[in-house]
């Protein structure tokens, strides 16, 4: 009796150091998740809390003012933060080992390649590349300065092009047609593409120069048959840490899951199971938009994509009756192709959303696009107002069907795969002359930045 009560002590003992424990642990997270959120949440976003309360006030004729600060956003902080706050989550739920050197921890957090604009490393895929003993190898360097490249053609000879419609365009949406408007907004789609990707390519291929293998940030996205399928494809990264971090617990919390028992009772299972999904989806783009900035027009932005995504998912039974009853083959080539353009249009009102400066203009560029009747008298001089001469016209053209060819390719196999098969006089030929194309047809000197890239404020 003596030796069973003995244990059954040592079993509570061990119980509760464990209850112990976990609840020690639980606190230094809760910590550091709000020290960490609140520096970003601080810095981004108290004076647009500021001018926010503050026009309340004024509209409630209350006198007293809130002030706002002039403060200096550090380079990378929601990327770097993010990034953060995954290894600590992942350390809290016992995925990965505490790392105690603490400068392996920093260099993990402050490797320079992904400092600007991601992607957002984690530390059980980065970090062992990291730690690792390495050699030179002539394939990661060859590999690497292939992506480079590639990286900076789509920023110096398609971006830099694109974005300068784009700024004119919004800037003096007014002024301009309603084709030139739409061509502004599609411009824009272009840019934010090429720019973003055309960063995380280069930032990749520096790291692979070095043997360090990066997370794949985009596949193709503009090739999307779905609002879903679409931010499977862009900032990869990021909507991976959304759904590991906020979707997944917040969708299987109580609530929610009560939420969902509720739905199947009342409206049956199909609402049951998308319900919960759907609300994890408002949240997530919510936040999505957050994120990108302390201005109304992100917020709207992250909820206009929520809540088609959460709409589809809901309404999913009524478009595959919708299809049957009218034979829609959905597998044809054509109506795939009807979704990819669909896909792409709702993506370039999402663009409309984002790039317009306030509410006001996004619904103004928004209904200039639909003027499609409204041709410019002389449509070259248009063109030509928007800052690019016929040359800069060629090029992009150009530089856009070698983009669409590349991407169409990429879709079945690797671009460097097939390279890597042709002979080396072929590949260093390649080579050659894209560095040649970028050294001639790239947009620098006088009033360019390359080094200023569309993510680099986020």
């Amino acid at each position: 009796m003596g030796k069973q009560y003995q244990m059954e002590r040592s079993q509570t003992s061990t119980k509760e150091y464990k209850k112990k424990c976990h609840l020690k642990r639980k606190r230094v997270l809760i910590l550091t998740l709000v020290l960490n959120f609140g520096i970003l949440l601080f810095l981004k976003y108290f004076n647009f809390f500021s001018e926010n309360m503050n026009h309340l006030l004024e509209t409630l004729s209350l006198g007293s003012q809130i002030p706002t600060l002039h403060l200096i956003l550090p380079l990378g902080i929601s990327f770097y933060t993010f990034q953060t706050m995954s290894y600590v989550i992942d350390v809290y739920w016992g995925k990965i080992e505490p790392e105690r050197n603490l400068a392996k921890v920093a260099l993990f957090v402050s490797f320079f390649p992904q400092i600007l604009q991601g992607p957002i490393g984690r530390f059980k895929d980065l970090a062992p590349q990291l730690y690792a003993p390495k050699k030179a190898s002539y394939r990661d360097l060859k590999f690497g300065l292939q992506l480079m490249l590639w990286g900076y053609f789509k920023k110096m000879i398609i971006a830099d092009r694109a974005a300068v419609i784009a700024d004119f365009v919004f800037e003096n949406y007014m002024n301009v047609s309603g084709m030139g408007v739409a061509l502004g907004v599609f411009m824009y789609a272009i840019q934010d593409y090429t720019d973003f990707s055309g960063c995380i390519d280069i930032a990749r291929g520096c790291a692979q120069t070095m043997g360090i293998t990066m997370a794949e940030n985009f596949r193709r996205p503009y090739f999307s048959k779905t609002v879903s399928e679409f931010w499977r494809r862009w900032h990869m990264s990021l909507g991976s840490w959304m759904k590991d971090y906020v979707f997944y617990p917040f969708s299987l919390t109580p609530g929610v899951r009560q939420i969902g028992k509720f739905a199947k009772k009342r409206f049956g299972k199909h609402i049951g199971r998308t319900l919960p999904i759907a609300l994890g989806n408002l949240l997530v783009f919510f936040l999505v938009g957050v994120w990108h900035g302390a201005q109304w027009n992100y917020i709207i932005w992250g909820i206009f994509y929520g809540f088609l995504i959460a709409i589809s998912g809901l309404m999913k039974p009524v478009w595959n009756y919708l299809n049957q009853k009218l034979h829609i083959s959905v597998q044809s080539r054509s109506f795939q192709l009807f979704q990819i353009l669909r896909t792409f249009w709702i993506t370039c009102v999402g663009c409309i959303i984002f790039r317009a400066v306030t509410l006001t203009d996004v619904w103004r560029v928004f209904l200039k696009c639909f003027h499609f009747y409204e041709f410019p008298l002389d449509i070259k001089k248009e063109l030509v107002s928007f800052g690019l001469n016929g040359k800069n016209y060629v090029v992009l053209l150009i530089g856009l069907i070698v983009l669409l060819i590349v991407d169409i390719l990429q879709e079945k196999k690797s671009v460097r795969e097939r390279i890597e098969k042709r002979s080396i006089w072929i590949r260093w030929g390649l080579y050659l002359v894209a560095f040649l194309i970028i050294l001639l047809f790239g947009m620098y000197g006088p009033g360019y930045d390359q080094t200023q890239f569309v993510y680099m404020q986020f």
